[in-house]
């Protein structure tokens, strides 16, 4: 192998573990649970959103789930059922179906997700409608509790909400954190780790075909 090439894939190699490094240490990133006084700050401001189209929180349930906090990472489980035609206040200028609406606001919250290390796991647009009335399924792995409320007091979020309000006809969502299931980023790691060995194996070859 040519000089040039070996120090370019070496490079590569090396820039593309760094890499991978940045973005498991981002998206397992432990984090300290939320302390009273944090807790305090972001119901406060989620409670200054306008409830039209804010995010129409529980506020109490939102504070139980908040204060009980354990820094972990956690999924919700979100069940819904689509509005046929999108109901929007009269001085909103959008239109539609229910489905139509949802997008919308699923453009935004993906990007907010993304913005906290945390996404969906699974989404399914098929839900057998006889046995559970349910339009859509999705999992969505948020990093912590700490995340979903930043993403929650966001203006961006609040605003978003008047599409995903418009757009359904009912919703449930179940709160649930991984016993048995690995996370994400302990297989990450192993592949990370057999990558470094293959590099490291074929580095004397490199060296002596040099």
């Amino acid at each position: 192998m040519p000089k040039v090439t070996r120090r370019l894939v070496l490079i590569s190699s090396a820039a593309s573990a760094l890499l991978l490094v940045a973005l498991l240490w981002t998206y397992a990133w432990s984090q300290n649970p939320l302390s009273a006084d944090e807790v305090d700050r972001y119901i406060e401001r989620i409670q200054a959103q306008t409830q039209n189209p804010g995010g129409r929180h529980d506020i109490p349930e939102l504070r139980r789930f908040l204060d009980s906090d354990d820094g972990n990472p956690f999924y919700t489980v979100n069940l819904y059922e689509f509005r046929e035609q999108a109901q929007y206040r009269d001085d909103t200028p959008h239109g539609g179906s229910g489905r139509e609406a949802f997008a919308r606001f699923s453009e935004v919250m993906l990007r907010l997700l993304a913005s906290r290390a945390s996404h969906p796991i699974f989404g399914s647009q098929w839900a057998d409608i006889a046995s559970s009335g349910w339009d859509r399924i999705v999992i969505v792995r948020y990093r912590s509790r700490r995340d979903i409320a930043e993403i929650f007091a966001s203006p961006e979020f609040a605003e978003a909400s008047a599409h995903k309000w418009a757009a359904l006809q009912r919703n449930d969502r179940m709160l649930v954190q991984a016993l048995h299931i690995p996370e994400f980023h302990i297989p990450a790691i192993l592949l990370l780790v057999a990558g470094g060995a293959g590099i490291l194996r074929t580095w004397p070859a490199a060296r002596a075909s040099g």
